[in-house]
């Protein structure tokens, strides 16, 4: 390897796979544990962008195991520093991808000699990232939290920091300037084995300011008795002191939701948002668990708007017949916004009231999977007759998920406007972020924001910026795009 110079192509790629640019570039290595020297000179400018990465794998063909050098590099290619092995793997985090419809650069090299293959691949970040909408444009930027892609996690704004959950509990801050700390402590959860199905996880956290760096911090999240599955609510305390942070181990448990249900049974059907109401309760959505007999029973929780007294632990059932309640937001007017999965199809934005019925399963507008009608879980498909209606509903399904009332002041021509998140990427239909604009409860018109990734929660930052968690355990971050 050592001195050895390779021809390599650089390409500028578009967010739909298209080469726009393309020349050779050449790049030597000294030894193979150094950086190559100047590993990208040579690119198109402008690039915008912090760190390229450069990795260099040395493989034996037809063999079971390959050893990778991994370097991490200046935007300008002229400071390259190799990773400790330790942290050497092929899907390290420090490997950088297409995000948010943007545009970066890709190297790939290739050279074998006498049996031995080498490559060598290279990748820089997002290129000029802005998401046109039809009020304002969109800049983006994100943070790689490294976890794979699960089902769940959550996010709360902490001061201009994010607090982060992640879907098996962990919690980590992302600063301003993109910096992750992860903290000690987790939700109390259990059973690994459970956790690594995907649908066993966190569906919600929220912090409760009680004085100045002390905060009450709740989590929703699933807890495996030995014999069920409990969804449940649980407190504990988070303190700030500067940009020192931590999580008491000491959590007390506020709610067990009725019934436990079956480790066979789906959780991911958990909903689990949580919202203030007033300084001593909570109002939790608690979805069905694909128990859909528990929606309409007024002695479970399951299926139900909850008021949860958060000393006690004594609850209240404001509303029934809900299936999986993704996001809930209150507006000014006092308004209770939720939104909620139907079946295959039937995605909801509901307004909730005290004693409202919405329907789940005896109405709905979605059908069942893999089919066209499913008696058994909507008695009448395609309708909603008899119960509370949507004020919206999608068909096909976009995956709805969390649920937000933008912050005006940040992004004034959004003013009162509800941004929605999206899970879904079937029929063209999802990995977007959808703005709806209303009067009071009627809805105008809903635009559809290309984002390229799956939403699972949303957060509005005191800073301006929209942080939007995405799958693969990344922090999204979206602010006005000022184009002076």
């Amino acid at each position: 390897m050592s001195g050895m110079a390779y021809e390599v192509r650089v390409a500028a790629i578009s967010g739909r796979g298209q080469s726009e640019w393309s020349a050779p570039v050449s790049i030597t290595t000294p030894v193979l544990q150094a950086a190559p020297a100047n590993a990208i000179r040579g690119f198109p400018s402008p690039v915008v962008g912090q760190l390229i990465n450069v990795g260099l794998v040395w493989q034996r063909p037809f063999a079971n195991r390959s050893r990778w050098y991994w370097f991490i590099c200046s935007a300008d290619g002229l400071d390259c520093k190799v990773l400790p092995e330790r942290h050497a793997q092929p899907s390290y985090a420090y490997f950088m991808e297409h995000s948010m419809g943007g545009k970066y650069l890709s190297v790939q090299v290739d050279y074998d000699k006498e049996g031995v293959s080498y490559s060598a691949t290279a990748e820089l970040g997002v290129v000029a990232p802005v998401l046109t909408t039809h009020l304002c444009d969109l800049q983006s930027s994100w943070v790689w939290l490294r976890w794979d892609d699960a089902w769940g996690g959550a996010i709360a704004p902490l001061g201009n920091d994010l607090l982060v959950a992640t879907p098996h509990g962990r919690f980590a801050l992302v600063r301003p300037t993109g910096e992750v700390a992860y903290l000690e402590g987790n939700v109390p959860m259990n059973k690994a084995e459970l956790l690594r199905s995907g649908g066993f996880r966190v569906a919600d956290i929220l912090l409760n300011r009680h004085s100045a760096g002390r905060y009450e911090l709740f989590a929703t999240h699933h807890y495996f008795t030995g014999e069920c599955i409990r969804f449940r609510l649980s407190a504990t305390t988070l303190l700030q002191q500067g940009t020192d942070v931590s999580v008491s181990p000491e959590w007390r448990t506020i709610l067990d939701a009725e019934p436990c249900v079956s480790a066979a049974s789906d959780p991911n059907l958990a909903g689990g948002r949580m919202l203030t109401d007033g300084p001593d309760h909570l109002l939790v959505v608690i979805g069905d668990h694909w128990q859909s007999e528990y929606a309409q029973d007024p002695a479970s929780h399951l299926g139900k708007l909850v008021r949860v007294e958060i000393e006690t632990g004594h609850t209240e059932i404001l509303a029934f017949g809900l299936r999986n309640p993704q996001g809930l937001a209150r507006d000014e007017a006092g308004y209770l916004w939720e939104t909620e999965h139907g079946p295959q199809g039937g995605d909801e934005l509901n307004v909730l009231v005290a004693g409202g019925n919405y329907g789940w399963p005896q109405v709905s507008y979605g059908v069942g999977y893999g089919s066209w009608v499913n008696v058994s879980q909507a008695e009448q498909v395609g309708l909603h007759d008899g119960f509370a209606k949507p004020v919206f509903a999608w068909v096909p399904s976009i995956g709805i998920s969390s649920l937000i009332v933008n912050d005006e002041r940040w992004f004034p021509l959004w003013r009162d406007d509800l941004l929605i998140a999206s899970l879904s990427g079937r029929q063209g239909s999802g990995y977007a972020l959808y703005r709806v604009r209303r009067d009071g409860t009627d809805v105008q018109y809903v635009e559809r924001i290309e984002v390229g990734n799956r939403i699972r929660d949303l957060a509005q930052m005191p800073d301006s910026r929209l942080a939007l968690l995405v799958g693969g355990g990344r922090v999204h971050f979206l602010s006005r795009f000022y184009d002076h």
